[in-house]
């Protein structure tokens, strides 16, 4: 595990983590219970060669709901995992960087006000920031 942060994935008011799994190709959620324990680790594929190294949570798609971001080190693009509200994701869809670019964290904001969601990624590979704006 490289990066993981926390949310509240399925909307019962708990606290739930997700991770970055670098040496597996996926990211995991643990549901909280709400007493300091927590689900199994529940996976989702990154694409194999992937190696996330970042995850990010907001919801990028303007649903009201979390949505998950995460930086695929191996494969040098994002990938975006779009929450249901109950706690599960969708597959997820991969936003390519450059090639060789590495990218290892993300921020997220609305840089040019419209509204939507971008993507500040830091980059290892080429040691640049890529921009990406959202525009759908």
């Amino acid at each position: 595990m490289d990066s993981l942060t926390i949310n509240d994935f399925n909307n019962d008011n708990q606290q739930d983590i997700v991770v970055a799994n670098y040496g597996s190709d996926n990211v995991g959620i643990f549901l909280g219970n709400g007493d300091g324990s927590f689900a199994y680790q529940v996976t989702y594929s990154t694409e194999s060669g992937s190696s996330p190294y970042f995850v990010a949570v907001d919801d990028i798609d303007n649903d009201n709901v979390k949505d998950i971001i995460v930086a695929n080190y191996g494969t040098s693009n994002i990938g975006a995992l779009l929450g249901r509200g109950d706690g599960t994701f969708e597959k997820s869809t991969p936003f390519g960087t450059k090639y060789g670019s590495h990218p290892f964290w993300i921020g997220i904001g609305d840089f040019n006000k419209d509204r939507k969601l971008d993507f500040a990624i830091a980059n290892n590979g080429t040691t640049s920031i890529h921009i990406l704006l959202q525009t759908c």
